[in-house]
């Protein structure tokens, strides 16, 4: 692509091929969303306990497990999904790193204590209104209303301790709703990183990295341009 900036030199595309997943059919697949979301959720060496929201087949939390050997909790709330990532912990050896639970958003405050984990992600879905398919698991990986989405938040502020990261992937069309949302809460955005398919049309993402009562300072970060999308 003429003008095309080239990708942060860490970033591959690729990079969840390294995990092996079960078969989900059609339905759902990992998209340029997980990737971009693995590979910008790096935990320091002082966050040792991850926790995925809406983690479908669990391949986000399998790569974080894998690459930074780190204790990761996968929340998935569809029976179906957590199963398969139920899978992912089995075929990656990760039993001893990885938990999945069938819970909701909602549920967080009748499983896990306050404050629990170091570092909350989650790539939700990105479309607050609905969008017609006669494939149920498709669309509810895909759209949710904004009270589901208050879920997400409400959540992440509950799990997270204080000072502690939430790293999420959101889509351009309502990031002033979650902003206002996540300052609501006391989720300070700090970084914030705009995803490009083409140079010349709008972003498609932004990845987003905040902290729990963190200080009032926002970095927009040099766009990733990708090479397809």
């Amino acid at each position: 692509m003429e003008g095309q900036r080239s990708l942060p030199c860490d970033f591959d595309e690729n990079l969840l091929k390294t995990i092996k997943l079960p078969d989900p059919g059609r339905s759902y697949r990992p998209t340029h969303a997980t990737a971009l979301l693995a590979w910008y959720a790096k935990p320091t060496k002082a966050q040792k306990t991850v926790i995925e929201l809406g983690a479908a087949t669990g391949v986000v939390s399998a790569y974080i497990a894998l690459t930074y050997k780190r204790n990761v909790v996968a929340l998935e709330k569809n029976r179906f999904l957590a199963d398969l990532a139920q899978k992912t912990v089995e075929m990656n050896n990760l039993r001893e790193k990885m938990i999945v639970y069938n819970l909701s958003c909602s549920e967080v405050t009748s499983v896990f204590k306050a404050e629990s984990f170091d570092m909350v992600v989650a790539n939700p879905p990105h479309h607050l209104t609905s969008i017609p398919s006669p494939d149920l698991l498709r669309s509810s990986t895909r759209s949710c209303d904004f009270q589901t989405a208050r879920e997400f938040i409400d959540a992440t502020g509950y799990l997270l301790r204080n000072k502690g990261t939430f790293v999420y992937i959101l889509p351009p069309t309502h990031i002033v709703f979650w902003l206002s949302e996540f300052l609501e809460r006391k989720l300070q955005p700090k970084r914030l990183l705009p995803i490009y398919g083409n140079p010349q049309k709008n972003a498609q993402f932004f990845l987003l990295k905040g902290v729990k009562n963190g200080g009032i300072e926002l970095l927009v970060e040099p766009p990733i341009i990708l090479k397809r999308v």
